[in-house]
């Protein structure tokens, strides 16, 4: 595996035309400008304001503008080519946020395919980016470009027995690195400057119960594993970080897990699924989670489920009854090892237009 981890106080890459003149400046001057480079670039590719006073703990007065113009220059040469967003995007993706915010305090599973259809589909990405940064605790943030929606909620597909995620940043405080499935995240838990220099997963952590540990390679301060995978926080694992002194500090950790593909005790239990569809959809079962993918056609919506009981962790049979909808239903994928236990249902609407489904899982 490449090592992806940065020892403490070895300096960030610096693309040789945005290097400080050493020629002409001091190994501190220059140190100092290489150190706003990475912070610049790093923001910018966060989608945050161009603001170099945010690491005013990271300079002295004498070497400011060293900081200032490394800080700038690196903004500059990694912001998107991307506009301001209009009002409705913005107030989709705060739409979102407060949702994913609300599931989370309530301890809820991830669902934003739930309540996506209160966004209106040309803003639906936006929505459902805002409803993951709120659910993560991710702070607010605008200005970024903005890919598709996500399908399944389980990135990395099935998981693999064991794996090892590396993560390396500068941390002030304290800070959540949570990693689900193939999917590594940092979290500023207390607005201090938090900055991620490099990160790598190796496998995918699966969606069942897995031990994870994490080993710290460099920093001052601790890290803790603070929560284990399980059905209960939509298998995330998530590593706390805490710096204790003033100013930031150089960390770099490893992850680890290990997972027996445990056949769990059959279960039988129900789902329910309501919602407007227009040519493909899949409808995926996990666990107690239901998950909503546009395979083709335009986007859903007034989806509404719920779930009696738990599709457990083994092989199964799942059969699906259509209740109203003008098209086909039909089970794509059985629960086996091969998917990681999800019973994958597709509704096919032929004609034009979206139609009125009602259907329900059984198992």
């Amino acid at each position: 595996m490449v090592s992806f981890i940065i020892a403490a106080g070895a300096a960030f890459s610096v693309p040789a035309a945005a290097q400080c003149d050493r020629n002409a400046q001091s190994p501190i001057r220059c140190g100092y400008y290489d150190e706003g480079y990475q912070d610049g670039a790093q923001d910018a590719q966060a989608g945050q304001q161009n603001n170099y006073r945010r690491f005013s703990n990271k300079y002295e007065r004498q070497y400011e503008s060293f900081y200032r113009d490394g800080y700038n220059a690196g903004y500059a040469s990694s912001s998107p080519v991307v506009g301001q967003w209009n009002f409705a995007q913005r107030a989709a993706y705060d739409l979102g946020y407060n949702f994913g915010q609300n599931d989370r305090s309530a301890n809820r599973a991830s669902s934003p395919q739930q309540n996506e259809s209160r966004a209106s589909a040309v803003v639906r990405p936006y929505f459902m980016q805002g409803y993951l940064d709120g659910y993560s605790g991710t702070p607010r943030r605008y200005n970024f470009p903005i890919g598709q929606a996500p399908g399944p909620g389980f990135p990395g597909g099935p998981g693999t027995g064991s794996g090892t995620a590396t993560w390396a940043g500068r941390v002030d405080n304290q800070a959540n690195i949570i990693l689900q499935g193939n999917v590594l995240r940092a979290v500023d838990l207390t607005n201090s400057g938090l900055t991620t220099t490099q990160q790598f997963v190796n496998g995918s952590l699966p969606r069942r119960n897995a031990t994870v540990s994490v080993r710290k390679i460099n920093g001052r301060g601790t890290a803790t594993v603070m929560q284990q995978p399980s059905r209960f926080n939509n298998y995330e694992a998530v590593v706390r970080i805490s710096d204790p002194r003033s100013g930031a500090d150089n960390y770099g950790i490893e992850i680890s897990w290990t997972s027996a593909n445990v056949i769990e005790d059959y279960q039988s239990g129900s789902a329910t699924w309501r919602g407007r569809v227009d040519q493909t959809v899949n409808i995926t079962v996990s666990g107690a989670d239901v998950f909503s993918e546009v395979v083709a056609g335009n986007a859903l919506s007034n989806v509404q489920y719920n779930v009696n009981g738990y599709l457990a962790r083994r092989p199964g049979s799942v059969t699906v009854r259509k209740r109203d909808g003008r098209g086909t239903v039909t089970v794509l994928q059985q629960p086996s090892a091969v998917n990681d236990y999800t019973a994958v249902i597709q509704i096919f609407d032929p004609q034009g237009g979206a139609d009125n489904y009602h259907i329900d899982i059984n198992w």
